[in-house]
């Protein structure tokens, strides 16, 4: 019975203006590689590094530079807000901000900053088409050996 199957298909394939490729050959298993790479390539100069796939992988993270300009996100951010990655990179998190966004919890975030403290706060921010939400930002400085301020890793999701 399949010799018959594949003989018919070797027919077909024999037809077409076509090379089949095996599934191994197809891009789709290099794009989680690529923001691992990227993440990886961040944190080279950090005292503490993180484990991807048990601190990063499958959550909403942003990375921003000292001057908190956003350098590298994960891919579920875009669950969260509504905009892509390619959108956010080389923004500010203030993007996100907006006239409910609430000012003592800006200077807390603001102070926290400023001390190269770490920091977890709730702040109200908004999506890509408008829509209000509750986001819990737990952030945390990240240093080189000389202990200088290299960037600002920030986790993210919707409060509860």
């Amino acid at each position: 019975m399949f010799d018959n199957y594949d003989l018919a298909w070797a027919k077909y394939q024999k037809k077409l203006r076509i090379l089949p490729l095996p599934i191994l050959s197809w891009d789709i298993f290099s794009h989680p590689n690529v923001e691992i790479t990227a993440f990886n390539s961040l944190q080279k100069k950090w005292i503490n590094k993180e484990d991807y796939h048990n601190q990063i992988a499958n959550k909403s993270v942003i990375v921003t530079d000292k001057n908190l300009t956003i350098l590298f996100t994960t891919k579920e951010i875009s669950e969260l807000t509504g905009y892509r990655s390619s959108e956010i990179i080389g923004q500010t998190p203030k993007m996100f901000q907006g006239a409910l966004t609430d000012d003592r919890t800006r200077e807390k975030i603001r102070m926290a900053i400023s001390k190269n403290h770490p920091f977890k706060e709730i702040v109200i921010n908004y999506k890509k088409d408008g829509t209000m939400y509750r986001c819990e930002i737990e952030a945390y400085p990240k240093f080189d050996s000389n202990n200088n301020l290299v960037n600002y890793i920030a986790f993210e999701r919707i409060a509860s």
